[in-house]
């Protein structure tokens, strides 16, 4: 971390991910390993399972910044959530007064349990020199995942939250929409070859570190992700593109995967019971009339 120049910076929020934790810090050291310089800013924001323990052993080992991002629990609403917490690590990049080479902005839940090969990480951000690419996001096996950060000339995501919303009303209206609307394009976001867009996530993407400077994830109006706002002001500024790289595979998070009717229900079904129950309130008593 002592580099003032380091080869990369990895910038991730961190909630519950004490069992991802250990890949992450491997992934970390396996670059430096190979020769690369690196930086890391994690935000942690409330966990209960050993993530905060977990970072604080690393940052005494001199891995990582912990970044403090408690405030993030004040929003309500995930996605401004979000965008508020990618913006602090941002920002904290930014005051350290490091100038990295390239910036790697990822999630390290179950999305980094297998990481990428360092081959493949370091082949990735050599095709940021190419004209025209601002940025170069990891691909996923079996299959492609995050429609909400992904736009191109003929596909936009926007309105998927307010879909998903209309059709919860009974598992099987919601399962078929999943079947209908978001695993055929999950599928068609799949390919062997590189796919260029203005947007897009999956979990790990790389930006050129003078390029990344220019981005904001905060805006102002409709709530949408906060990497497709941040994408589409690299692009507009940048006249540039980004790409899906084939050979930069992550795994595909299990919550995201395409399934079959009876496992979708039993997640579903699973998630609706963990949620916590509203508490009772007791009503005064009022006047019999």
């Amino acid at each position: 971390m002592g580099n003032p120049r380091p080869d990369f910076a990895f910038l991730a929020l961190a909630k519950d991910c004490a069992a991802t934790i250990p890949p992450f810090l491997e992934l970390l050291q396996t670059l430096r390993r190979s020769g690369s310089s690196v930086a890391a800013f994690v935000g942690e924001n409330g966990s209960r399972d050993g993530t905060q323990a977990l970072l604080d052993q690393a940052q005494r080992r001199g891995e990582l910044i912990l970044v403090p991002t408690a405030f993030m629990a004040s929003e309500p609403e995930r996605l401004r959530r979000m965008a508020l917490g990618r913006q602090r690590l941002k920002s904290e990049l930014e005051a350290s007064g490091l100038e990295p080479r390239v910036v790697c902005v990822l999630d390290i839940d179950n999305v980094i349990a297998v990481p990428p090969s360092i081959p493949a990480l370091l082949a990735a951000a050599a095709k940021l020199d190419r004209p025209g690419v601002f940025g170069v996001s990891a691909s996923s096996r079996p299959h492609y995942y995050d429609l909400l950060a992904y736009e191109d000339e003929h596909r936009s995501f926007t309105t998927l939250l307010d879909e998903l919303a209309i059709n919860r009303s009974g598992i099987v209206q919601y399962y078929r929409f999943f079947r209908s609307r978001i695993y055929p394009h999950q599928r068609a976001l799949t390919s062997d070859r590189e796919i260029s867009c203005a947007s897009t996530f999956n979990g790990l993407c790389l930006y050129r570190a003078e390029t990344y400077r220019l981005g904001s994830y905060r805006q102002a109006g409709p709530i949408i992700c906060e990497h497709l706002v941040f994408n589409r002001r690299l692009a507009a500024l940048t006249g540039g593109a980004m790409l899906i790289d084939p050979d930069l595979v992550l795994r595909t998070p299990r919550d995201h995967a395409e399934q079959s009717f009876l496992p979708f229900a039993w997640r579903r079904f699973r998630k609706l019971i963990s949620q916590p129950r509203p508490r009772h309130i007791s009503l005064p008593n009022l006047p019999a009339e």
